[in-house]
This record gives C-alpha cells, structure tokens and sequence, in this order.
C-alpha cells in the first residue's frame, strides 16, 4: 500500500488469498474464548465481527483510489455492523428517531460492561455483552488487517494472533482442550508462512531476510521442522510438572481491572465488600476463604450478624428505600436497634454480650446481631462515626480515618422472647403498618412469585402469617438445590427461571421468600449479612464464606421482624432455620448447630450442582438481592459509570485522533503537490515575455534560446533538488519506523555521494538500488543523464547572460546570425523537446525525475 515502506499494494487473488488467510487465522485464534462463553458463541461473534471488516476491506481496497483511506472506510462499516447488531437484538430505538439511538449507546456500555464484569466462566452472554464483544473484535480485526495486508507486519500480526491463547489464562488457570492451545498457535505459523511462500515476485523483490521467499533447501528445512517439534512433544511432559504452575485466581480478572478505577480512597479488594445495591445482575464471585471478624459471646448459639436491611423492591431489586434512623410508623418494635441500654422485654440481665474484633472488612455498616440494645467501640472516632438505624437493626458507620481493620466494639442485644404460638396469635391488624410505611405492597410482587404463593398456600396449613412462613420456607428447603453458579437462559424471566429450575443461591432463596410473603398480605425483607461462623475455642471466626442473605417477616411492634431460612442446607455456610417453642413463655429454643448439607439436600442428578452448572449469567432476577455467599462482589454503579465513561473517552480521542492523523497526512500531501506544482509553473513561465521582444527575428531566436536554456539549467536543479528531498524522507521513514518492524531487518541505505560529480553520483545510486535487487531499466539510466547533464551545466558551466537584448546573442548557439537555428541542434532542439508532447506543459526533466523518484520508493 504504502511506498513509505518500499511495498507494492496487493492486487487481485493475492489481495484476496491474504485477506480469506487472515479471516481463518482470527476464527482459529479465537478457540481460547471458547473456555469463557457458553456454547458456540464465540466462533459466532467472531464470524459476525470479522467477516464484515475483512470482506468490506477487499472491496474497498479495489474501488478507492486512496488506499490510505481503506481503514477509515473500514472503521465506518463496523460502527454500521454495530448499529445493524443493536438492532436485531432490539437495543436500538429506531422508533424514537437517530438522536435517541445514540443517547442509547451510553446505556449499552454501561450494561455490556456491568455484564462482562460479573460474569463467571462459561457466560451465557445477554444483548449488552454480545454488542461489546463484537465492537471489540472488530476493531481487534481492523487492526490486524491493516498490519497485515496494508503494511505487511508479519511478525507483529502473528505475535498477536497467538496471544490469544493468554486471554483465558487467569479465568481457567487449569488451561483448556488442547486444540484451544493449537489453534492460535496454528494461526500465527500460518500468518509467519506467508512471508516465506507469496508467489508475488514484486512483493519479495528487495526483502533481503533470510526467511522471505521459498526456503532454498526443502529438505533440511522439513528435518529441522520436524526435529524441533519432536522435541517440544517429547520434551513438554517431562518438564511439565517442574515448570511454575498458575496459583488459582482470586478473583476475576475483569473485577481486578474494575477496581482499579475506583474511588483511590475505597478499600483494596482484600477485604470483603458488600454493598446494598445487590442487584443480580452482577452474578456471585467467588473469593478465597478470608477471615472477616472475630467475636465472642456469651449466647450458646449466636444469631446472625446484620449488615443491610432491604425492604422495597422495584420489580428487579430489593433495596433500602425507606428511611431506617427513624422508627416504623413512630412505634418502637423489638427488633429496632437501639443504643440506651434498656430492655425492651425482661431485664437486662436477659441481654447478650459480644466483643467483636474486625480482621477484614470495609464497608459503611458494622456486622452486629440482632436485637441491639447498646454498642460501644474501643476507639473514640469509632464511636463518634457509628449512627443507628434503629428499624433497620442496623448500625451505619461514616468515615473512619484509620479504617476499619482492627477495630474492636461491643455490643449488648436481646434474646428473642417469641414463641411460635404467640406468632401465630398475632393480630392481622399489624401487617398493614409496613406497608403504610412504604414498603413493597402486594400488587408489585411479580405474578409468578405471587401464583405459586397461592397455590403452597390454598394446600397447606395457612392460616396465619407464621404457618404461612414455614410452609414456604419448608418448601424452598426440601424441593429446591443450592448452587452458586447458576445460569438464566437469556431472554427468559429470572424469577421464572429461578421458580421453575429450583436450584439458585441464597439471595434468590431470600428474595423469593420476600416477595411470595408480601404477595400473601405479610411484610418481608430481605437482609443482607454474615451466619454465626465456626467456634474457635472461646471465639467465633467469621469469614467470606458465611456472607449471606435471608428474608424476615413482619409480627408487629410486640415482636418486630422475625427471621427465617428458606436457604437449603447445601449452602454449607452455617446456615439454620431459626426453632421455637410451641408453648408460651419458652421464647425461641435453643438453635441447632449449623447444618451441613443431608444427601437430600444436594443437587439430583438432572440438577445443575454448585461445581457442576455454567456460571451465572448477568440475569435481571426480579426476586434476589445479592450478597455473596462466598464473599462476592460485583462493580458499584460509580465504578462501572466510571468503566463506561472511560471506554467512551477512549475511543471517541482515538477515533478524534485517526481522523486528525487522517486529514494532517491529507493535507501535508496536497500541500506538497500544491508547492511542487508552484515551483514547475514558476519554472515553465520564466521569460515567457523575451520571446517576443527584440527587433528583429535574430534577436528574437537568440532570446528564445536563451529562456530556454536558463528554464533547462533550472530544471535541472529543481530535479535534483527532489531526488534529495525524497532521499532525505526515505531517511526519516526508516529512523522512525525502525522500531515497529516494519522495514524487517536492516533497509536499503541509498544516498547521493556529494563527493563525486553529478553523473557518478546517480550511476552510484543506480548501483545502490540494482545491490537491492531492483530492477533498473535503460530508461531509468537515460533519465539519470539527463538530469546530470542539467544539473552539471547548471552547476558548473558559464553563467549565462543576462536577460537583455543587448547580450541576447545565445550562449549556446552555433547558428549564424540571420540564419535560424537548425532542427535537432542546440537551445532550439531544446525549446522544442521542452514543450514535451502535445497538450503536455510538463518539462521533460520533471517527467525524469518522477521515474527515479517511483524507483526510489519501491527500494526496500
């Protein structure tokens, strides 16, 4: 394409046989990806992305006279693919007009961002996801198309295309099927291939590497082929096992990348964060086993610790929309947390204490156990940061400047007093108070949580809100499984999909729970927080692990909200469902140790187990609340804005800074002809007014030879001049492409020696481009003497008269005075050849200079 770095353009089939070999190498090199998605998507995001930008470059590249606009043309056919793919998966609103199609994009990226970000291996990709991963490798595409087929980067392309092989590395450390390590390597030795067997003559004349054209010995070339790969097949088992192995992945690479752009002040991904926006469209991560807090107390068996209390659901996530500083409906209720030390019911002799020492957690709530009654940190600006939320049960905290790691805080909470048959008795009346609150009515409970409501209830003993509770919780314990990585097929309903499967996690459990309660006249909650943790001599251990989520039900102020487990036991995070006395006056029984997962329990075969199921794709389940039971993050909403923005900044300044490259190079190259142009035209009209003065036909000759003989001299230099000028940027081409690999190994230095006079110096520079095995043909040598003659004469012979009718006699003229100038001799043979062709105001020697120049540029 470029005679910056010596190469002709590919035409015809070998522009075609490149471009249909770099389609099959991008299609091989993504055989990696097929670790990270599900099914056969990636060999069909590929096809999508690729063929389009391929296939479109071909065209173009024969129907644009300027090649360099080819890649800009290129980019422009793949905005077009992606706009035509938001379209057929409907995220495009043609309906409201372009302007809307475009305000759109911002909220593709964000969802394709947030989508990517949460996915766990094999994701099962939503529309979002599809339109960034095509977007991505289209431009992956476009590029390795220019470095390939425009400026022929062998090397680097086939660098790349291998790498591939890297992209899962760190999401599957284990590695893959071997034909996903083979293919990208097969790819790069058939892009490596090419440089060795082009049939194009032209395009390997001059490349004096080793490796270009076909090897001279096949024979010694396929042994030592041959051995080499024998010794990397006999070799790589035995040394196998004595190479480093990957250390399993904390955590995702693309969370890793996210938390980057967090706010620099917020916690390192070290510590467990759980946030209350726990929408499930950021599917659960996994992290090691991380100790959060340790605790003791004097309860035999400890109740759950609180972090988050969401109470509202806006038909895809629970949230804690109502204020929780203040008390439910101006009445105080058991449960609320409170900090004067007072017992609500009994004494406080009845009250609990628990020291807590935080090992590692961040997050603007304190973990504490129900029922609060007083907290007291060890560090006065503890202290002074800690804020209840007294209808929540929750215990916020604001900025602490040495953080929160280390720190230590006691809490006094009470016991539950409530018996099962004092829930049953409560009065219908008090279920309404939460609701007048605003807390999720029965009429935005979606129908399919509200459907199987009905039905549990119309079949087993529901009288009251307690034995509705059980039934339902009964229910999700014995008929669902438990599994972290679960997978929504897109387009479906998560809820739907989560009731109709039965197998999910525990804010699925939860939030389902939540909703089919309130669809039945009952409030619930969902609460987000930590099980009890293992024992540890006289302490509790809490860790990542035992982060959890649960639903609590509303039985009036006398009881506040009451805790229950629909979560099967599988989930083996310490999970238990909360046992009360039957007779009144007991409160709640003492609560069982956590249950560990029973053979029933577990996933049946025709189930999706907790090892066994594709990952969670990014599903909008309108019944969960997401907090991780293996101590799980997904990106905050200010994290992936920040993404969003990012990716936007990004490409908008390099696709600004293309089209500025685009238009410089544009404009500096019009700007050259237009001067070159000028200096001709300069040139050409030089005396154009002394032919005819004089006064008398003589006179009038010997002008005419004269002009024609100073345009001649002048021609001469000004070729001269443009043989050096295009030396010097052949020069700063390869200074500045030294690096990139574009010119191979070491070019062609080609110069004019200013030792030697005019005509040595162009045979010499001949010389220097026939050394690179570039043809120099008779009319190229012809061209050089013509040149040398005028610029020697301009150089070295008299100067010439000057431009008057009293010295008009030529300098070089032979012809008698009165008798004109003979044809075929001297300045008028010249004046003649100068005018060139009919119609043709060129000089002769521009035409020269133009066939050394395009010599020059075809050396490498």
């Amino acid at each position: 394409m470029s005679p910056l770095v010596g190469r002709p353009a590919l035409e015809g089939g070998h522009l075609t046989g490149r471009a249909m070999l770099l389609l099959l190498a991008l299609v091989l090199a993504s055989a990696p990806v097929s670790q990270l998605l599900a099914g056969s998507s990636w060999l069909l995001l590929t096809l999508v992305a690729a063929v389009p930008v391929i296939v479109g470059g071909v065209v173009l590249r024969t129907v644009v006279p300027r090649q360099m606009l080819v890649p800009l043309a290129q980019a422009g056919l793949l905005v077009v693919l992606v706009l035509v793919v938001e379209t057929v998966l409907g995220l495009a609103p043609w309906q409201d007009g372009p302007f809307a199609v475009l305000r759109a994009q911002a909220e593709i990226v964000t969802r394709g961002v947030n989508e990517l970000a949460s996915g766990v291996p094999p994701v099962a990709l939503g529309a979002p996801g599809t339109v960034i991963l095509v977007t991505l490798i289209g431009l992956m595409t476009l590029l390795l198309d220019l470095m390939f087929l425009d400026l022929g980067w062998h090397t680097p392309t086939a660098l790349l295309v291998m790498s591939s092989v890297l992209i899962p590395a760190l999401q599957q450390p284990a590695g893959g099927q071997w034909w996903q390590i083979a293919a990208p390597v097969l790819a790069g030795a058939m892009i490596f291939a090419t440089r060795t067997v082009h049939a194009d003559p032209r395009y390997l004349r001059g490349d004096r590497r080793p490796q270009a054209g076909p090897p001279t010995h096949h024979g010694r070339t396929l042994a030592a082929v041959t051995l080499c790969v024998a010794l990397v097949a006999a070799l790589t088992p035995l040394l196998g096992s004595a190479l480093p192995q990957l250390a399993p992945a904390r955590l995702a690479l693309n969370i890793d990348m996210l938390e980057r752009w967090q706010d620099p002040d917020a916690p390192a991904l070290g510590p467990v964060m759980i946030d209350d926006d726990v929408s499930v469209r950021r599917s659960l991560l996994q992290q090691e086993d991380t100790e959060v807090l340790r605790y003791t107390t004097t309860a035999e068996n400890p109740s759950y610790l609180r972090l988050r209390s969401l109470n509202t659901f806006d038909g895809e996530t629970f949230r804690g929309d109502v204020e929780g500083d203040a008390l439910a409906m101006g009445l105080a209720a058991f449960s609320d947390a409170r900090d004067d030390g007072v017992a609500v019911r009994g004494s406080a002799d009845d009250f609990i204490d628990t020291d807590v020492e935080i090992i590692s957690f961040a997050g603007d709530r304190l973990p504490v156990p129900d029922n609060v009654r007083s907290i007291q940190g060890a560090d006065r600006t503890l202290n002074r940061a800690m804020t209840l939320q007294p209808s929540h049960g929750e215990v916020a905290v604001s900025y602490v400047r040495s953080g929160l790691l280390g720190q230590r805080y006691s809490i006094e909470s009470a016991p539950s007093f409530s018996t099962a048959e004092q829930l049953r008795a409560v009065d219908p009346a008090v279920f309404e108070q939460p609701f007048e609150a605003g807390y999720t009515s029965q009429e935005e409970v979606p129908e399919a949580a509200a459907a199987l409501a009905d039905e549990l209830a119309t079949n087993g003993d529901t009288d009251n809100a307690y034995d509705t509770a059980i039934t339902f919780q009964d229910y999700f314990r014995t008929s669902f499984a438990y599994s972290l990585t679960v997978n929504s097929p897109p387009g479906e309903d998560p809820l739907e999909s989560f009731l109709e499967d039965r197998v999910g996690y525990c804010e699925q459990f939860a939030a389902a729970f939540a909703l089919m309660m309130t669809s039945q006249g009952y409030p619930s909650r969902v609460v987000i927080g930590f099980t009890p943790g293992e024992q540890d001599g006289e302490e509790w251990s809490v860790n990542s692990t035992n982060a959890h989520a649960w639903p609590e039900v509303w039985f009036g102020p006398e009881h506040g909200w009451v805790r229950f487990e629909p979560t099967p036991a599988a989930a083996a995070n310490g999970v238990r469902p909360p046992e009360r006395d039957e007779s009144a006056g007991q409160g709640e029984a003492a609560a069982p140790a956590a249950e560990t997962p029973s053979e029933q329990d577990e996933p049946t075969a025709d189930t999706p187990s907790e090892q066994g199921t594709s990952a969670e794709e990014t599903t909008e389940d309108a019944a969960a609340a997401q907090a991780s039971d293996e101590g799980g993050i997904g990106p905050s909403e200010a994290t992936v804005r920040t993404v969003k923005w990012s990716v936007v900044i990004v490409m908008a300044l390099g696709g600004l800074l293309a089209a500025a490259a685009a238009v410089a190079v544009i404009g500096i190259r019009r700007r050259r002809l237009r001067a070159r142009e000028e200096r001709w035209a300069a040139l050409m009209g030089s005396g154009a007014g002394v032919e005819g003065g004089g006064t008398g036909a003589a006179v009038g000759g010997a002008a005419a030879a004269l002009a024609a003989e100073r345009r001649h001299r002048g021609a001469g230099e000004l070729a001269w001049s443009e043989l050096t000028r295009e030396l010097s940027v052949r020069r700063t081409a390869i200074r500045w492409l030294w690096i990139t690999g574009a010119w191979g190994l070491t070019p062609t230095a080609l110069g004019l020696d200013a030792a030697l006079p005019p005509h040595r110096a162009l045979e010499d520079l001949l010389t220097q481009i026939e050394a690179a095995d570039r043809d120099v043909a008779p009319e190229h040598r012809a061209a050089a003497a013509r040149i040398a003659d005028a610029f020697t004469a301009a150089r070295y012979a008299a100067p010439l008269p000057s431009d008057t009718v009293g010295t008009a006699a030529p300098a070089r003229s032979t012809a008698a005075p009165g008798n004109p100038a003979e044809p075929g001799s001297g300045a008028g043979a010249r004046t003649a050849a100068e005018a060139g062709p009919a119609g043709d105001a060129h000089h002769p020697l521009r035409r020269d200079a133009d066939l050394l120049i395009e010599l020059l540029r075809h050396v490498r």
